[in-house]
């Protein structure tokens, strides 16, 4: 009697499940851009900086920062320092050429009490992304003082901040 051949099934499934969310994720983001469009940059170019990319140079309240990697190097390691227009660290994201060569990463400007973040115009101003561990220039961006229709519900003051 054959021994049925497990070890190979699960594979081909662990390789369907992947490409299955690879689909889901790349149709989330082009979903997203045909609904909300390049807001705030009229010409719809993306900034870059080596193999780092944002979607634009200008975000709204209430919009999420769209990151694309491609083409790290296995030198490039790191972390991505994301700093708020007060200066402090928003967020902090490690990546590993070695380990990953390419990936999305995005994230939304919010108020946070442990940033002292308390209002929603703490968030316009000039924010930066730094690539700690590389030599790429870091990316720059501005969030205005315009919300994306229906976001101030997502997108409150902090008391006490």
């Amino acid at each position: 009697m054959k021994k049925p051949r497990s070890g190979k099934k699960k594979n081909a499934m662990g390789a369907i499940i992947g490409v299955i969310v690879l689909v889901a994720v790349s149709a989330g983001v082009i979903y997203y851009y045909n609904q909300h469009g390049t807001s705030g940059n009229p010409t719809g170019k993306w900034v870059t900086s080596g193999p780092f990319s944002i979607t634009n140079s200008t975000f709204r309240l209430g919009d999420n920062v769209f990151m694309v990697v491609t083409g790290l190097k296995p030198t490039d390691v790191g972390k991505m320092i994301i700093q708020d227009p007060k200066g402090g660290i928003f967020s902090q994201v490690p990546f590993n050429g070695t380990e990953k060569s390419d990936f999305n990463y995005f994230f939304k400007p919010n108020t946070e009490r442990i940033e002292k973040l308390c209002t929603p115009q703490d968030l316009v101003g000039n924010w930066t992304i730094e690539f700690q561990g590389t030599s790429y220039n870091p990316i720059s961006f501005r969030v205005i003082n315009e919300w994306v229709p229906g976001s101030q519900a997502e997108i409150k003051a902090i008391n006490p901040c």
